[in-house]
């Protein structure tokens, strides 16, 4: 990204004034920060069991609903598939940048500036709900709610596809000491983690659902700040149908 968009984003993001949702302000000014400092902050790689299920399909009349969709990553991807996607998300900048991105390339994406808290949920509208590492950010009293309306959403035969950080990432350790640890094996967006997940608690979230695949494990990052570990529990699920 170059330096005078580069500066055009974050002085939006300055005079930015937003109500103390379900994300914490402090939460999504750092998510405004980070994404003006780059074209793609956290790179553009997917999941792979993302891309392993989603490759090669006909998205083409197909709804899908991003999640905490950051700057885009898997709207883009999805769209480039053929779907009509909405994404939304707290940070003005990641927005900005989808919604620039989505006009370049031609894509069918609608990309919102939203709280998750604001919204609507619309019952069996999507053939694809994407949440990947929003659950995670969000204090644990909203999960249950806020999994019960993607639920919702999905179509029956619909796929979830969902991804969070559990307590195996070294930033657990360092949050329930407070920050006593050193912290060079820790994302530079730790601060932003409100829930890390109990093994199985991502899939007994979502256990009436069709279980596709899950997984959990450690796993290096090297795509933002200094290289660090996360940990991983991934799912994808389909809805079940009554009929």
């Amino acid at each position: 990204m170059n330096q005078k968009k580069v500066g055009s984003y974050q002085k939006r993001h300055l005079m930015l004034t937003r109500l103390e949702k379900i994300m914490k302000k402090s939460h999504i000014d750092k998510f405004n920060f980070v994404y003006g400092l780059s074209d793609n902050y956290y790179g553009q790689e997917l999941r792979p069991e993302f891309t392993d299920f989603f490759n090669g399909k006909d998205c083409r009349n197909m709804m899908a609903l991003d999640v905490g969709c950051g700057e885009g990553r898997y709207a883009i991807f999805l769209a480039s598939l053929g779907a009509t996607v909405v994404a939304i998300d707290g940070s003005t900048v990641g927005i900005e940048k989808l919604s620039e991105k989505a006009q370049k390339k031609g894509l069918k994406i609608k990309a919102v500036d939203v709280d998750v808290a604001d919204f609507i949920f619309s019952e069996n509208i999507y053939d694809i709900v994407v949440a990947a590492t929003i659950l995670d950010h969000l204090p644990q009293e909203h999960l249950a709610d806020t999994a019960s309306k993607i639920k919702m959403a999905l179509k029956p035969d619909g796929i979830l596809y969902v991804n969070v950080f559990t307590v195996s990432d070294p930033g657990y350790e360092i949050q329930q000491r407070q920050g006593n640890l050193p912290s060079n094996d820790v994302s530079d967006t730790a601060e932003c983690m409100e829930h890390y997940f109990q093994s199985g608690e991502l899939k007994s979230l979502f256990k009436d659902f069709d279980i596709l695949y899950d997984y959990e494990g450690l796993e290096a990052d090297l795509t933002h700040g200094t290289p660090h570990h996360h940990g991983w529990a991934c799912l994808l699920a389909r809805k079940p149908n009554p009929l």
